[in-house]
């Protein structure tokens, strides 16, 4: 399930642009080289899951097709028969958008099906299209802005170009050179903090028999006296296009009572998919916090 929220094609010549009207433009920026930034590759697959933030409840409720159901996350897959069976019936839980919406609705049936675990969730009126779901937990939702602007998204596409060619690229230099086409961007403001952009960027090799990609995530901060952004955290995976671990942006969050900024992502590796948590430190360090274990619902 590939999830691309926003199309942009990074050209010298030429800029497209489809998305949400964002509430508050930003100031005209340009990218400066990473300064201590996180960075996390994901091209060997034995890195470590990490620890679920239980301040966010004891499980992750994620959207299927339909907003009345939702796929049922427990954080380590170990226990998931405890979490599970741990989970009241029924249970009211916290429906985020991506946008900040918040919906309450009531959990009332878990069915396992051996691969993935489903929820029917009931309110009234029913619930609308949301992003992430929670039961209980200390969270609060950080709205996302999409860009709609032309001059604003031409401003953060360069940037985001600049702030990607400046990370390390693979050991065979394969992707060297090739163009950079950023297909999402986001953006919010942490309470008192810095204007966070984030970006998905891909690059390409038009190989007949096995295209190659490059896919980047990238976590951009702009203090509120700087003049231009740099990477606070950055994954960069390659691979064969049906295969290559992708990333897209579900919803922002503040968790626990420190209110750590937060964002939960998908992570499609095309014959399956998982969920991720990253999450901003009191250190200001933003640093990958937990990733599910593979679905193939």
């Amino acid at each position: 399930m590939k999830l691309v929220r926003c199309a942009v094609a990074a050209l010298a010549a030429s800029v497209a642009i489809g998305c949400e009207r964002a509430k508050a433009p930003p100031r005209a920026d340009t990218a400066s080289p990473v300064r201590g930034a996180s960075s996390d590759s994901t091209t060997a697959l034995a890195s470590p899951r990490g620890k679920w933030d239980d301040a966010a409840g004891p499980v992750l409720l994620a959207p299927t097709v339909t907003p009345g159901q939702a796929f049922v996350v427990a954080p380590d897959s170990a226990t998931a028969g405890a979490q599970l069976a741990a989970i009241p019936h029924p249970a009211s839980v916290t429906l985020f958008g991506r946008g900040g919406t918040v919906q309450i609705a009531d959990l009332s049936a878990v069915a396992d099906t051996g691969v993935c675990v489903t929820a029917t969730l009931s309110a009234a009126p029913p619930p609308r299209p949301w992003s992430i779901g929670f039961i209980g937990g200390v969270i609060a939702p950080l709205p996302l802005d999409s860009i709609l602007s032309p001059t604003d998204s031409a401003s953060l596409v360069v940037t985001m170009n600049r702030l990607a060619s400046a990370l390390p690229i693979d050991s065979a230099g394969r992707f060297a050179g090739l163009p950079f086409v950023v297909h999402s961007i986001w953006r919010f403001t942490i309470p008192n903090g810095p204007l966070v952009a984030v970006a998905t960027v891909t690059r390409q090799i038009n190989q007949e028999a096995t295209p190659l990609q490059e896919h980047t995530l990238i976590v951009a901060e702009r203090g509120a006296a700087d003049t231009a952004f740099t990477t606070a955290y950055s994954e960069r995976s390659y691979g064969a296009e049906e295969t290559i671990e992708s990333r897209e942006v579900l919803a922002g969050a503040q968790i626990g009572s420190v209110r750590a900024p937060a964002l939960f992502l998908i992570r499609d590796y095309g014959d399956a998919s998982a969920y991720g948590l990253i999450e901003r430190g009191q250190d200001g360090k933003w640093r990958r916090r937990w990733t599910s274990s593979r679905r193939h619902c």
